[in-house]
């Protein structure tokens, strides 16, 4: 094959998730996303784009995407000696001749780091992560040989529909075309790199995924042997009046805002509508429609002062002032849900779903073993 016409590497390598990752690692921290998500298993979709500042963002990355489940390429290389990177040849491995890159192997590895620090979990570049990366490398490669033989490839209108996705990711033009030029990449490759990207995907759903399969006793059987860990925290129904506070403004600002949310309290002391007083004078666009509504809150899903608060609350009752890194709250509890096992059925699409991305990835790392066991692989680190 003519190395121009190659196929680059997807998935782990494909350059716009390292563009991404990258673009995520370092624009400024949301000031809304403060809150930690919370253990809730019943978060609604529609709870995820209609909920308030303070706990939004987390409902909505907590809320399950569509499409296909999610799957990891390979196991990792339990003793893998590894080279450290300054002494790695320009190319790694060989797949079937098509030739691995030492700068794809790095960009690779950069992208796990990028998602590990961002989950929390920093993760250093061993000689091990290397070759645990370069595994995956091996098993992308196999994949994309594997659909382009099979010719298996997405339409244009697929492809043009995910570049414009992918691009719209960015806030804007420059900072879009600043990434690429920061990679190495061109939108010509990009665009390459984004059709190998979708083929192995169709690849899997067409060719892997058909072979999965969960009964609703699989769920069941899963439910009943970890009943004891599939259970909801205690939650709180409650509304709030925001009198919101810019953190970087002066002084008398903040104690005016102040003194709002104190009158305000007690106009509901004095037996106020307290839904009508929030849609005249909350400063939170998510729940200001709804009364100050918020829904139902877990632990860790607010600010702690604001947890505190309501969880001091009893049914009906309506907390001092409170003050949060958004402003001023004045917080109703509406009702107290205690702690206890979620119901099979309200856990049973999700447990299925998790079932199944557990089966895909089983059936996608036996499919490469098979792959690898028929084609001539050259490792050099």
């Amino acid at each position: 094959m003519n190395q121009k016409t190659q196929p680059r590497l997807t998935f782990l390598v494909l350059g716009l998730a390292l563009l991404l990752a990258a673009w995520s690692a370092c624009k400024p921290a949301d000031k809304k996303g403060e809150a930690t998500p919370g253990t809730t298993s019943s978060t609604s979709t529609a709870a995820a784009n209609s909920g308030p500042p303070l706990q939004r963002s987390q409902q909505a990355a907590q809320t399950p995407g569509a499409g296909s489940p999610a799957f990891s390429i390979t196991p990792p290389s339990p003793a893998a000696p590894g080279v450290p990177p300054e002494k790695m040849p320009d190319v790694v491995a060989k797949v079937n001749g098509q030739a691995i890159k030492k700068d794809d192997l790095l960009k690779g590895a950069q992208v796990v780091q990028m998602r590990s620090a961002q989950m929390g979990q920093p993760v250093a570049l061993t000689p091990q992560v290397y070759r645990q990366v370069l595994d995956e490398l091996i098993g992308i490669t196999l994949l994309q040989q594997e659909a382009k033989a099979q010719g298996i490839a997405p339409s244009e209108q697929e492809l043009d529909q995910q570049v414009a996705a992918r691009k719209k990711q960015f806030p804007s033009e420059e900072i879009y075309q600043k990434a690429l030029k920061q990679t190495g990449l061109t939108e010509a490759l990009l665009r390459q790199q984004t059709r190998d990207q979708i083929a192995v995907q169709k690849y899997v759903e067409t060719k892997v995924i058909p072979g999965v399969t969960v009964p609703d006793q699989a769920a069941k059987d899963f439910y009943d042997k970890n009943k004891d860990q599939i259970h909801s925290p205690e939650r709180l129904h409650v509304r709030h009046i925001l009198i919101g506070v810019n953190p970087k403004g002066a002084p008398a600002d903040k104690e005016k805002a102040r003194a709002k949310a104190e009158d305000l309290l007690k106009q509901i002391q004095g037996g106020a509508d307290f839904a009508k007083l929030a849609q005249a004078n909350s400063d939170d666009p998510g729940s200001k429609p709804n009364g100050g509504d918020l829904g139902w809150i877990s632990p860790g899903t607010t600010p702690p002062t604001f947890e505190k608060a309501a969880m001091a609350l009893k049914p009906n009752q309506v907390s001092p002032v409170v003050e949060s890194p958004f402003g001023f709250h004045v917080i109703q509890l509406l009702e107290r849900q205690a702690a206890g096992t979620v119901p099979f059925e309200q856990v049973k699409d999700r447990i299925g779903m998790m079932l199944k991305q557990k089966q895909t990835q089983e059936l996608v790392q036996a499919r490469i073993k098979d792959l690898r066991g028929k084609a001539k692989v050259e490792v050099y680190i």
